[in-house]
């Protein structure tokens, strides 16, 4: 699957972006191609890892499958193909949450132990 999506990602979306600049395909054709190879690379992005398994592993498909229909859609935009949903997409944003991040569970811990120790001597 890594494979496939470095095609996409590497070669398709480039290439039908560069159709799409030199006017090969206008009109609706090229917005659908444009949507079309959008969502696959996202599919591709998304799945490179095989199929997820747990809850955590589909969180992390679906943000990584949004993150390669962004991509994609960032370079047919640049040309000129626009899409209401796409950029509705490419408006989401993922907040980092502290509960991932190993910084703030080691500071976290820290904290913890400290006040146990300060429990403990008194």
């Amino acid at each position: 699957m890594e494979a496939i999506a470095l095609l996409v990602t590497a070669i398709v979306v480039p290439y039908v972006v560069q159709l799409i600049k030199q006017q090969a395909i206008t009109g609706k054709a090229a917005y659908w191609l444009a949507v079309g190879v959008s969502i696959v690379a996202g599919i591709c992005v998304g799945f490179v890892g095989g199929i997820p398994e747990t809850i955590g592993d589909w969180v992390l498909c679906i943000m990584a499958a949004i993150s390669g229909v962004q991509m994609a859609y960032m370079a047919y935009k640049s040309v000129g193909i626009t899409s209401k949903a796409l950029d509705a997409l490419a408006n989401i944003t993922v907040p980092a949450t502290k509960v991932d991040d190993p910084l703030y569970i080691s500071k976290q811990q820290s904290i913890k132990d400290h006040a146990e120790n300060t429990q403990d001597k008194e």
